[in-house]
């Protein structure tokens, strides 16, 4: 054989075994490709319950034998198992180290998943920046999730400069892939209106989506657009349907739906059931159903009265920053109702709801400092707590701060301010403040019409010293002519009320014939009346008309003890009468020496026919 034939044999020979080699290597290749791939089906097999028991370990062996092959997928998987301790103990760090070996790949789920892991510092510290950086990568290879905590991100400026714009293409990229989280926040955007103009309408739209892919949340927001008619017709029926279908884990599905089996709203009245629901709401911490629950236990509406019961919801909910549940409890322990009686709690408690801003709280922390319950006396500190409550047209606090300017309690008298905050608390229909801002232009001001207006504002509500003031600015001519008609129509008007100042002052019309026909007997029926209530001038009114000759069988035994009465609570007049009868004898036994005694006393107290009589009867 020739040279050149055996130099031939011995290239095909090379050729043929670097051709045997490439294919050894591409067969192991593909023997170990379909080994590793074998080992991630496996895995998977255990971990879904897939012709195996669920066995989370078992799973873990597989992925580790798959990832340390190079497989991405497996790599992702067991960083899942490690973030979320399944088959082995939780650790962040290998979760992440398993992640960015994935992830550099172009693998997008992993590529999310590391981003999320800056996001929410697991394993690494917070680092929005590399999170966003993650995100894009992932969203750019089309991972729903990622766009949208890219869409999140931009659209709120975390870790990357604000960009509405761009934020809302990316959140709306996602909900066209279908992620729930993307449309229910969509749908919460164009819902308030965040950042953009609210659009019910659309809002609806992706709730809705969302809701029909079983998220509770979009369920719930489509059970509050039917009832209150938001960017779709009113249904209650429909809105009973969507807060059903969201009620066994959304507790304000389950507080709303309440409120309608309440007031019978698209379902049949049903207390039952209604208060169940919000039993059920507020055991799901939602802070609106505790409160409530603990107002229907305070006040028995519907359910047996607890007041121990009552205190323990208002606790929950004040707890959770309900101002007015903190106002409710501290209440309770100031007056001992359903706890123990604890001033000291009962002020932490009006302090933090006065803190919060609850203007009724504000008033009670003042009226706490202004008295000294339990807090030392601090008059500077009450009257900034009544001018918080007042800046929130707190009647109480309004008509307080009237009292202390008018009166110049602990502050300096100021007629102009205490009149504002009168007039802030009539303006609002309160009839202490209106009679009390009459009263002030009645008797301070001499401003007679504006004091007749408030009068009549406050008389109108039904209070009967406004009445009386109104009836007797007719009587005496206070700013108005004398008019007894118009006096006599309007003490008549508070008359149901019993007032012995008004059944003494139409007594008088009647006895002189002022504003209608003279009637004693109507005169001594309404003196009878306010003297049996303590009335001092009808009392002896009474007695003056038993004692005239114009009654025909006089009630001399009524007559002398209110008398009697009036006499012991210094009536000059009624020690005169009472002392004239003494020292004739008249209707009592004859004692002069003690007629004369009353007699001295009565000139003593200034009733001058009493001055003159001893002088005469020596």
């Amino acid at each position: 054989m020739s040279r050149s034939h055996i130099a031939l044999i011995g290239k095909i020979t090379a050729f043929a075994c670097v051709v045997f080699i490439i294919l050894c290597i591409c067969f192991y290749k593909t023997i170990r490709t379909g080994f590793i791939e074998a080992q991630f089906n496996r895995a998977s097999m255990y971990m879904q319950n897939e012709g195996n028991p669920q066995d989370f370990k078992k799973a873990r062996e597989y992925l580790e034998q798959s990832a340390n092959g190079g497989n991405d997928d497996a790599q992702y998987m067991l960083g899942v198992m490690y973030e979320k301790g399944q088959g082995a103990s939780q650790d962040f760090k290998k979760a992440i180290e398993l992640y960015k070996k994935a992830a550099q790949k172009n693998h997008p789920k992993a590529q999310y998943a590391l981003g999320s892991m800056y996001d929410h510092a697991r394993g690494v510290p917070e680092d929005h920046a590399e999170a966003v950086k993650w995100y894009e990568k992932a969203a750019q290879l089309g991972n729903a999730a990622a766009q949208y905590a890219l869409g999140f991100a931009y659209y709120n400026g975390i870790g990357t400069a604000k960009n509405t714009e761009k934020g809302l293409d990316c959140l709306q990229k996602a909900a066209s892939n279908g992620y729930v989280k993307a449309l229910v926040y969509l749908g919460s955007l164009y819902f308030e209106g965040k950042n953009m103009p609210a659009d019910p309408k659309k809002a609806f739209s992706y709730f809705e989506q969302a809701a029909y892919k079983g998220n509770h949340d979009a369920q719930y927001y489509l059970g509050l657009m039917y009832e209150e008619g938001k960017g779709v017709e009113r249904d209650y029926s429909k809105a009973v349907y969507w807060y059903e279908k969201s009620v066994k884990t959304h507790p304000a599905s389950a507080y709303n739906l309440a409120r309608l089996y309440r007031d019978g709203l698209g379902v049949e009245v049903n207390y039952n059931k209604a208060f169940e629901l919000l039993k059920k709401a507020a055991n799901g911490n939602n802070i609106q159903a505790q409160y409530v629950l603990a107002t229907l236990y305070d006040k028995g509406d519907n359910i047996p009265q607890d007041s121990a019961k009552a205190a323990l919801w208002y606790d929950k909910a004040a707890k959770q920053g309900d101002s007015n549940a903190s106002y409710m409890l501290g209440e309770m322990y100031l007056n001992g109702r359903g706890v123990n009686e604890d001033p000291s709690e009962a002020f932490k408690l009006f302090q933090q709801s006065a803190q919060n801003g609850n203007a009724l709280a504000q008033c009670k922390v003042a009226s706490m400092y202004y008295k000294g319950i339990t807090v030392p006396i601090d008059h500077k500190k009450a009257i900034e707590w009544y001018e918080k409550s007042a800046d929130q047209n707190n009647i109480e606090a309004l008509c307080t701060l009237g009292d202390i300017y008018a009166q110049g309690l602990d502050a300096p008298k100021d007629i102009p301010k205490a009149l504002s905050f009168y007039q802030k608390a009539a303006d609002q229909g309160n009839i202490d403040a209106e009679f009390k801002l009459a009263s002030f232009y009645l008797n301070v001001t001499k401003d007679y019409n504006q004091a007749i207006k408030w009068f009549e504002k406050a008389a109108d509500q039904g209070n009967v010293q406004a009445i009386l003031q109104l009836g007797q600015i007719n009587e005496h001519g206070l700013g108005v002519s004398v008019n007894y008609q118009k006096a006599f129509e309007i003490y008549n008007k508070g008359l149901n009320s019993h007032n012995p100042d008004l059944q003494y002052a139409l007594g008088q019309l009647y006895k002189n014939g002022q504003g209608t026909a003279k009637n004693i007997e109507q005169a001594r029926k309404l003196f009878k009346q306010a003297a049996q209530q303590g009335f001092v001038e009808a009392q002896r009114e009474f007695a003056k008309i038993e004692l005239s000759e114009h009654i025909q069988n006089p009630d001399m035994q009524a007559a002398l003890s209110y008398l009697q009465e009036a006499a012991k609570n210094g009536d000059a007049e009624a020690i005169f009468i009472l002392g004239s009868l003494y020292l004739n004898g008249n209707h009592v036994a004859k004692e002069p020496k003690y007629g004369l005694d009353l007699l001295a006393q009565s000139c003593q107290k200034g009733f001058k026919n009493a001055c003159h009589i001893p002088k005469t009867t020596h």
